[in-house]
């Protein structure tokens, strides 16, 4: 019904249209429990064999129309005991352009998106084209630092001796959650770059960061 109501606002209207739906999991459940009832041999996961096919449906409404009309579709997807790879998370990620991966940190106490394994397929034709310059290698700075934190917790947790370096990504790390990956922040583009090269100044100095000096040379935050 809500994709019936947005394709009459995208082709008639010409309106740019963005339909939530929620929970994707609940529906492929239902799915599952009608081919059950079928008699249908069963899939991954006791879903049915036809659960790509049906969830394509439905995700590859989202389109862009000449006209100016388009319809964006926003899916959630409950983990089932947070498991990505379940058929449902897992058919999802091949339909769809992208996902944002949703988790608790318990370091920061606030859900997070998690950027390991949230991902974008189209990232690269808007990063650094319709937004910053910096963009590109601030986030894949900002990613490549977050990892390293996770190797020293690893390290922590196992008794090791940390490093001056590896105390400086966790902190690095709580940061970038709390200000950056929580969900409850809300910067657009440009200002969160700006709190991404602040960060990279407290906690790091250029070298580590290991960004284009041209880019250093502009946006450090001395």
């Amino acid at each position: 019904m809500a994709l019936t109501a947005a394709e009459y606002f995208a082709v008639e209207k010409n309106e740019k249209v963005l339909v939530l739906l929620t929970d994707m999991t609940n529906y492929a459940d239902a799915l599952a429990i009608v081919s059950n009832r079928m008699d249908q041999i069963p899939s991954k996961d006791s879903m049915p064999g036809s659960l790509y096919s049906d969830l394509a449906k439905i995700y590859e409404k989202a389109v862009q129309f000449p006209s100016g009309g388009s319809i964006t579709i926003i899916a959630v997807t409950t983990l089932s005991g947070g498991d990505i790879t379940h058929a449902v998370p897992d058919n999802t990620g091949y339909i769809t352009e992208g996902q944002l991966y949703l988790r608790r940190d318990s370091d920061v106490g606030k859900v997070i998106v998690d950027p390991f394994r949230s991902l974008s397929r189209l990232k690269q034709l808007v990063t650094g084209r319709k937004t910053r310059e910096d963009h590109p290698q601030a986030m894949n700075a900002a990613v490549r630092l977050y990892a390293d934190a996770a190797d020293a917790k690893t390290k922590l947790e196992n008794g090791f001796d940390l490093t001056d370096y590896d105390n400086r990504t966790l902190a690095f790390a709580k940061d970038y959650s709390k200000k950056l990956l929580a969900i409850d922040v809300n910067l657009d583009t440009t200002e969160m770059l700006d709190v991404a090269w602040n960060l990279f100044a407290l906690h790091f100095t250029p070298e580590e960061v290991n960004i284009k000096q041209e880019l250093v040379d502009k946006y450090w935050k001395k």
